[in-house]
């Protein structure tokens, strides 16, 4: 298949898995780079709720920005929900598939939460802030139902849940320089995490989080912080000449390096 094609089938596919995220009723939210995007260009289109830049240049070139080099995405419409309390941590156990007593504070967990009958209710990341506390990172086309079914499960325990997505804005910086890209255009020294590993930092006088995960099979960060700090990021990244990359080449990447997608590998049955 020539290139022109190949681009053409990667388009229609992708757009076409974007579909099925959008009713006709629902209200199209934006991330606090919705903007930045426009500006820029980005083909957009709806995704779980969200209208989220699916390519800039095009696909190909930016998949291969993040296997060859570095590239940045804006994953701020992911959901993230704290869990704190006496039981935080017997209830995060509880609700998760993997084993929370496995990893110390600072660590990080993949995972799932299941229905009874064993089908996906969402995967997920777990952060171990400290036996008490616990960061859980959750699918935006889940959110809402991954909130709610967290606080009916949470009824039996000394927990509070506190559902922070409106708190966060995120980007993900990847690829075999996204050390380097970090510290030189970021200034935050990675050096110290190691994979599926994460730190609390001050950044502009806010409390950022910083780890070192991905969707992309890459090596890379994900920085969660408030939508004004990672507007400033971004255009500090852009400056640089990081590649801006969309959702599009962001599936080409988790499924090249077998990495699920809930709605296609993962789903409630």
């Amino acid at each position: 298949m020539d290139t022109e094609s190949n681009k053409r089938t990667i388009n229609n596919t992708i757009n076409h898995k974007l579909k099925p995220f959008r009713t006709v009723t629902e209200e199209i939210k934006v991330t606090c780079l919705h903007d930045r995007h426009v500006a820029q260009g980005a083909l957009m289109s709806p995704f779980a709720g969200y209208d989220m830049p699916i390519q800039y240049v095009d696909i190909t070139t930016e998949h291969n920005a993040v296997r060859q080099k570095v590239g940045v995405f804006d994953v701020s419409h992911m959901g993230e929900v704290e869990i704190t309390g006496p039981d935080a941590a017997k209830f995060t156990n509880y609700i998760f598939t993997n084993d929370i007593n496995a990893i110390k504070a600072g660590q990080i967990l993949y995972g799932m939460m299941l229905y009874p009958d064993g089908g996906t209710v969402d995967d997920l990341l777990v952060y171990r802030v400290d036996d008490n506390d616990y960061f859980l990172v959750i699918n935006a086309a889940n959110i809402d139902k991954d909130v709610a079914w967290i606080m009916e499960q949470a009824k039996n325990f000394d927990v509070k849940v506190d559902h922070q997505s409106e708190m966060y804005g995120q980007i993900a910086v990847q690829g075999p320089d996204a050390e380097k890209t970090m510290g030189a255009v970021l200034n935050i020294n990675t050096t110290d995490l190691t994979f599926y590993t994460f730190k609390k930092l001050q950044y502009d006088g806010q409390t950022i989080i910083v780890s070192r995960t991905g969707y992309t099979g890459e090596d890379g960060f994900e920085v969660y912080a408030a939508p004004a700090i990672i507007c400033k990021m971004w255009d500090m990244l852009m400056e640089a000449g990081v590649q801006a990359c969309g959702l599009g080449c962001r599936d080409t990447l988790r499924f090249e390096a077998g990495l699920p997608l809930y709605g296609d590998e993962l789903t409630a049955e």
